[in-house]
């Protein structure tokens, strides 16, 4: 029996350990609408079940039914069985494992060595596969044990190496930070104690996201205004990154994908969400060990549920800034013992005379009109008494305030009227700014007001043109019209990369779509526009010179950077056009779209793809209802698996163009092609004999290189199942070497079955060179083609008989598959290839 020698500390180590198990996929309870406790199992009752325990024992041990009812000693077994679950299937690492130790009678050795963890978890007891229970198998206390000691000489390299500031910080939202000295103190001395989160609470434009904001960019070594006088100094953080919900919410994939992004994992574009939530908090983790992380996540509030559950389970060394309306003491409470919460009040006299006096002077310098700026000079000779007025009226709000000044200066009101106006609105701050805005509103020209109203089409800040585009301004007008919502404080300016965006208050933002909601026809007629502007936006950077076809122009092949940076935006247009009255946007934007979806998001590309085939039929666009059917969805469907989908769709598409004239090309090219893929489908069901009639049928009727390039790939595929490598390398080669009349593809398949294919002819030099090209831009290659590159150089290196290297490299490529589409076809290779290696 274990004695607990401090039982307060266990319980804590312990119950770290067991929460981080939560997010796990085999813990994580998903419950259905309306129902509290699915099958009568949480994710305690699953571990309890594993140690043959009750779920009340374990929560005993970790604290959970109070200090004094943690045990004061446990059975080896029972205690190495939980160490165990815990270290096989989360990240919790050596240091915790020797830290918990630490506070019972069993005997610790300093450093630890691995045959020492190894004997430590051969006490443990749990659950078996034949229902038995006893310890785990050699060979999975192995991987384990070789992870936690792997994981020690990362940290001893990375030690010594400088690591690059990198943060994601969005531009500042004022040229100067003033006030808010007491409270900015309060966050600086949180963020050097131990407390985890720090929540900063207050009314819409009380200057939550400013203050979050300045903090940050404190924190990144370079404070400025009021921040540079609070305190000696700030602590450094090597990674800091910013997610906004804004007003429009922030869904939990979204939010997963910035994370990953920002620690170099994953590329920050919608992806299956499936198990990524274990796999960034390990990525989290595993950045945290070297260097503390600071995450802000703005308007908290309005972001999913599952984020509040997330950031209750983040690894230690990562600090939470939230700001939030509501007060979300309560909703933590239970999670974090100590957590700060700031709450923003109105300025504070001085500093709010010091806000005015930096609003009009700011005015001044960016007037034109000698009329208003004679207006704004009069501000600063108004009475200390008047401006004392102004601020009580405004409850020291700094938007309020920014906003009467705006008004005063541009209208014929004197500064005691509005103050007199603004009492008689209410006290409320929501009929504040509806006072404010309202008043505003009425004074802004019409293509203001046009672009007041589409500002909430935008997932992130738009730029001019999509923006001038939605609204449909033209440059001058644009420009006018910008510079009035900038004179009337509604917008700001943010330069990024050389681009100017445009930000909005999530205020400003919600009245502008309170007024389009009453604007029905003016709302057709923008999103109509702003659905082309991106169309053509896609035409731009999407489109190929050759081939020239209305579907294969948007094959893969140029730099994506674009198209990724405007993806957020992209995709709300997406979102938007699949419920329109008229889906026509969708079936333009899937038309030229389907292939960047291949490398990005499956699921995404079926579930638009159904839809934009299914409208395509109701307008009896049949050519392109069969490209959606062959291609887009019966390709998509093959690789996530679902044979009996793809079969269905290609089945479809082929009888579709049966009733179409074959002299077209492209009818008559999708015929083959359709053939081509249903025996490709075959060969993947392994049924050859049907996938060989087939492709006998195809591999010499005469047609444009595209389509011959996919026959020979899946010709090569076939011979590569007979093992016929030399063969598959003509006809592989042969593919990349047609491609190339028309610019080349970037076919990850066809590079990593090449490479494969070399393997097993012992051309090494070659097949590294075939997998490098899987690879579009070393420095910014996504998960798809992360996945292949890895799995190919598993076998490679398996091949030269480098088991551990193989080993590491197979799973890297079982991770990515974890975190993009845990589906997709190759999954199962992959799995057989890691037993493979290991019984090696």
């Amino acid at each position: 029996m274990a004695e607990l020698e401090d039982q307060k500390n266990f319980a804590e180590l312990l119950s770290a350990g067991v929460k981080s198990l939560k997010l796990h996929p085999d813990y994580k309870i998903r419950r259905k609408k309306n129902e509290t406790n699915p099958s009568g199992q949480s994710y305690l009752d699953k571990i309890a079940y594993q140690l043959g325990v009750s779920s009340n024992t374990i929560k005993s041990w970790i604290g959970q039914m109070g200090a004094k009812y943690i045990p004061g000693r446990i059975d080896d077994g029972k205690l190495f069985g939980i160490l165990w679950i815990i270290l096989e299937k989360t990240d919790m690492n050596i240091q915790w494992f020797i830290k918990l130790l630490e506070t019972t009678t069993i005997p610790v050795i300093k450093p630890a060595l691995p045959v020492w963890v190894t004997s430590c978890l051969k006490k443990a007891k749990t659950l078996r596969n034949d229902e038995s229970f006893g310890a785990p198998l050699d060979e999975e206390i192995e991987k384990v044990v070789t992870r936690l000691f792997h994981d020690i000489q990362d940290s001893d390299t990375n030690t010594y190496q400088e690591q690059p500031l990198t943060h994601n910080l969005p531009t500042r939202w004022t040229g100067n930070f003033i006030g808010r000295r007491f409270d900015v103190e309060a966050i600086r001395q949180w963020l050097l104690s131990p407390s985890p989160v720090c929540l900063i609470t207050g009314w819409a434009g009380m200057g939550k996201t400013t203050i979050a904001l300045e903090v940050a960019y404190a924190c990144a070594g370079d404070p400025y205004g009021d921040t540079v006088r609070v305190g000696v100094g700030w602590p450094t953080f090597k990674s800091i990154i910013w997610v906004s919900a804004d007003w429009k919410g922030l869904s939990f994939s979204d939010f997963l994908n910035t994370i990953a992004y920002q620690l170099g994992r994953v590329e920050q574009i919608d992806k299956s969400i499936n198990e990524k939530r274990f796999v960034v908090r390990n990525a989290l983790a595993h950045y945290s060990r070297n260097e503390p992380v600071l995450l802000i996540v703005d308007s908290i509030d309005t972001a999913e549920s599952a984020i509040h559950e997330f950031i209750t389970n983040l690894p230690q060394g990562v600090k939470v800034i939230l700001t939030s309306r509501e007060n979300l003491n309560l909703r933590y409470r239970d999670a974090f013992r100590e957590m700060v919460t700031t709450q923003l009040k109105g300025l504070e006299k001085e500093e709010a005379l010091d806000f005015l006096s930096y609003e009009i002077h700011r005015y001044l310098q960016t007037c034109n009109s000698p009329m208003k700026r004679e207006k704004i000079e009069q501000l600063l000779t108004i009475s200390p008494e008047i401006k004392h007025q102004l601020i009580l009226a405004t409850a020291g709000n700094p938007k309020a305030m920014a906003l009467s000044i705006a008004y005063i200066s541009d209208d014929d009101i004197p500064a005691q009227q509005l103050i007199h106006d603004l009492g008689k609105a209410g006290y409320s701050l929501l009929e504040l700014f509806d006072f404010l805005f309202g008043r505003t509103w009425k004074r802004c020209d019409e293509n203001t007001q046009r672009l007041w109203q589409v500002l909430c089409f935008f997932s992130k800040p738009p730029d001019e043109e999509s923006w001038a585009a939605a609204a449909g301004l033209d440059v001058r007008k644009f420009h006018y019209a910008v510079e009035q919502m900038r004179t009337y404080a509604l917008i700001q300016p943010e330069r990024v990369e050389g681009n100017l965006y445009y930000l909005g208050h999530q205020t400003v933002v919600a009245y502008g779509e309170q007024h389009l909601s009453e604007n029905q026809d003016f709302e057709k007629e923008a999103r109509f526009r702003w659905g082309k502007y991106y169309i053509h936006y896609l035409e731009t950077h999407l489109k190929r010179e050759q081939p020239n076809s209305v579907y294969w122009s948007y094959l893969l092949g140029r730099d994506l950077e674009q198209i990724k940076k405007e993806w957020p935006n992209i995709l709300k247009v997406l979102e938007w056009s699949s419920q329109a009255e008229k889906k026509e946007i969708l079936i333009e934007l899937i038309t030229r779209i389907s292939h960047f979806l291949s490398r990005i998001n499956l699921p995404l590309r079926i579930e638009y793809g159904l839809k934009a085939a299914d409208y395509a039929n109701q307008l009896e666009r049949k050519t392109l209802e069969a490209f959606f059917r062959i291609d887009t969805l019966g390709w998509a469907l093959i690789e996530v698996n679902d044979l009996d989908g793809a079969l269905q769709q290609i089945e479809a598409g082929l009888q579709i163009l049966e009733h179409l004239n074959s002299d077209h090309t492209d009818v008559y090219d999708l015929k083959v092609w359709g053939l081509a893929l249903k025996s490709r489908l075959f060969l993947k069901a392994n049924k050859r004999e049907k996938a060989e009639a087939i492709l006998e049928k195809v591999k010499d009727v005469q047609t444009t290189p595209i389509i011959q390039h996919r026959v020979l790939l899946v010709r090569g595929d076939l011979c590569l199942l007979y093992r016929n490598f030399e063969e598959a390398i003509q006809l592989y080669e042969a593919a990349n070497e047609i491609s190339s009349i028309y610019g080349g593809e970037k076919t990850i398949e066809a590079y990593f079955h090449l490479g494969v294919a070399y393997v097993n002819c012992d051309e090494f030099e070659k097949a590294i060179a075939a997998f490098d090209r899987i690879l579009y831009d070393k420095n910014k290659a996504n998960q798809i083609e992360l996945i292949y590159f890895h799995y190919g150089m598993a076998q490679l290196l398996l091949h030269k008989g480098d088991y551990t290297k193989a080993l590491k490299s197979n799973l890297k490529a079982i991770n990515l598959i974890d975190s993009w589409e845990p589906t997709i076809s190759i999954r199962k290779e992959v799995e057989q290839l890691n037993k493979l290696i290991e019984n090696n």
